[in-house]
């Protein structure tokens, strides 16, 4: 195993288009990370002329990809017939190989509603994997515009810009929520499950305080200009 695989933080880039914004900004996000291209997300590499550290995946839905394509790069090929999506496999190896930090790109907006989703529920499994591996393991999903984060029973201190709107969406009832730095108070009751008493709330600075008695998840998302 390379020691870039026996690194803390990893990166995934899972099967989505990437424009050109998109690969602008992911692309300073690679330094100082494992880079791992979850079968079609080897599209952001080629698109954006870097390479991965590690390819993952059936290989169903990346292009036909050269050996001088793959010279140099860890290859670990699955059958199209197993349980488990090619992104649960990539974030069970990162945890695997002692990944303390794991940022998730291109799980958003993708025309399927359920790979959307079960990638979002990727953050749940991160969680409950800290517990198992009796460590801290911090796991995100990123794109240009937002970020989502999963919280239960803690606190967590999160960056944006003054504006910028903050959406806490419970995933239990009775979820009880503690703000500062924000426009809006906290929800003076606990929140029930589906509730959208605490979506949209805003940055009142650079950063805000949240804390969580229950689980939720947490989204941020920029403010347009304009």
């Amino acid at each position: 195993m390379s020691r870039k695989s026996q690194a803390k933080k990893y990166i995934l880039f899972l099967n989505n288009r990437y424009s050109a914004a998109e690969v602008n900004f992911y692309r300073t996000r690679l330094k100082d990370n494992v880079k791992v291209a979850v079968d079609g997300g080897v599209r952001f590499f080629l698109r954006s002329q870097s390479r991965p550290d590690i390819i993952i995946g059936d290989f169903d839905s990346a292009p036909r990809l050269t050996n001088e394509d793959l010279s140099g790069i860890e290859v670990l090929r699955f059958s199209p017939r197993k349980d488990k999506t090619d992104s649960q496999i990539a974030v069970e190896m990162a945890m695997e190989r002692g990944a303390d930090e794991i940022e998730i790109c291109g799980a958003l907006g993708q025309t399927e509603i359920d790979h959307t989703l079960e990638n979002i529920f990727l953050l749940h499994l991160i969680k409950r994997a800290s517990r198992l591996y009796r460590r801290r393991i911090f796991g995100r999903i990123i794109s240009p515009v937002s970020e989502v984060i999963f919280l239960e029973d803690e606190k967590a201190e999160i960056a944006g810009r003054k504006g910028d709107y903050l959406s806490l969406l419970p995933l239990s009832d009775g979820v009880k929520v503690r703000f500062k730095g924000l426009i809006y108070p906290a929800p003076k009751s606990p929140l029930k499950f589906g509730d959208s008493l605490s979506l949209r709330n805003q940055f009142a600075a650079s950063r805000a305080e949240i804390a969580v008695k229950g689980t939720a998840l947490v989204v941020t998302v920029k403010k347009r200009a304009g």
